[in-house]
């Protein structure tokens, strides 16, 4: 590829914590155990610990690692639920949501209790005042701090302060996947619980972490082991862990390089993929999304089909939203916010990070007007 530009998917790792997961690879020893081999994975996870408690604000006691967001997404849902013994759970999200957290809510209940979704407007905004409303005799409330597909980022710490008002007793969940490393997530924005992941902070994505705020009832999901204090059995993945430590440190030191970096690419990129004739923006200004994040549909042609004559040039990107590619269908999180079936099929999710090079935004630009002037030289 002469152009990565999908970090939606997968960032690069850095050297730093490509060095601290390969140290770990081959270590003997459990951080569980007593005696001297268990020393430096137990303290690798400690350091770990405290930087991902740094980077977010809390305190490392707080911090329970995961086999990434989306166990982090289901621990937080189905232990809260799980610890209240909701025989009717009330889940208040929005269709912007996770794919996980959808999920979740609709299997918690599936038999008994209410998934609330809040409407969303063009842009992918949610009214806190409906989101209030909702969650008024809810048991748990999902804010997405930034989403995904269309980079759309909630004004979090409103949203939270007007479920308080409205539902004190509600849990308030906060995802803030797409959003820490690039934003400060003091106090949580006022949620009970965090969940987080290794990818947009340049770690495994495959590593992961629920903060819980001190006195949050929370059962384990998976059971069987003391490890996490209880709340997560099972044995420590020690690469992979401490990996998201070193990514967790790098963030916190270059927060404001990444986010400017990211942004004049994605502005670069904009500017350049809308010159195309039929190309529309998909959610907000450039200037007001996640870093790095541009959507776009052109009339007439295909996302998957789009992404992939981009990949034969040389360029990668994501049909649309990684998490929906193959489905065969429209994305559901574009049709909430009222696109036609037209524009949601022919959605394109270009995504740089922090070392994207004006030359790989050139390239893209170009692989983009080429890949869309080919499709629809072809189409019937």
């Amino acid at each position: 590829m002469s152009a990565y530009l999908d970090h939606a998917s997968a960032w690069p790792l850095s050297t730093a914590v490509l060095d601290e997961m390969h140290r770990w690879t081959a270590h003997l020893g459990s951080p569980m155990a007593l005696h001297e081999q268990a020393r430096g994975p137990a303290d690798a996870i400690a350091i770990a610990r405290g930087e991902v408690a740094a980077l977010t604000g809390w305190q490392p006691e707080s911090v329970i690692f995961t086999a990434g967001a989306t166990e982090a997404r289901n621990l937080a849902l189905k232990g809260v639920v799980a610890a209240a013994r909701a025989d009717e759970p009330v889940i208040v999200a929005d269709p912007l949501a996770h794919a996980s957290t959808l999920a979740v809510a609709r299997s918690l209940t599936r038999h008994a209790g209410e998934a609330r979704m809040a409407g969303v407007d063009a842009e992918g905004h949610v009214d806190p005042h409906e989101l209030a409303g909702l969650a008024a005799d809810a048991d748990v409330v999902v804010i997405t701090h930034g989403q995904a597909e269309v980079g759309t980022i909630r004004d979090a710490a409103l949203h939270a302060a007007a479920i308080r008002d409205a539902a004190p007793h509600a849990v308030i969940v906060l995802d803030a996947e797409e959003t820490v490393g690039l934003m400060p997530l003091a106090d949580a924005l006022g949620a009970d619980l965090v969940a987080i992941g290794g990818r947009c902070l340049g770690a495994p994505a495959w590593a992961g972490a629920l903060l819980v705020r001190p006195g949050c009832r929370l059962h384990p999901l998976i059971e069987g082991g003391l490890e996490e204090g209880g709340k997560r059995g099972g044995p420590h993945d020690v690469p992979a862990i401490a990996g998201l430590g070193v990514a967790a440190r790098e963030a916190r030191d270059s927060m404001d390089d990444r986010v400017a970096c990211m942004r004049e690419s994605a502005t670069l990129l904009a500017h350049g993929m809308l010159a195309v004739p039929g190309t529309r923006l998909n959610g907000p200004p450039v200037d007001q999304r996640l870093p790095g994040h541009v959507q776009v549909s052109a009339g007439g042609v295909e996302g998957e089909a789009v992404a992939l004559a981009m990949a034969a040039r040389g360029v990668a990107v994501s049909p649309g939203s990684a998490c929906t590619f193959g489905a065969g269908k429209a994305s559901p999180v574009l049709e909430a916010m009222g696109l036609d079936d037209e524009a949601a099929r022919s959605a394109v999710l270009v995504t740089a990070g922090p070392h994207t090079t004006d030359a790989e935004v050139h390239d893209a630009v170009a692989a983009y007007a080429e890949s869309v002037r080919a499709l629809r030289a072809m189409a019937p």
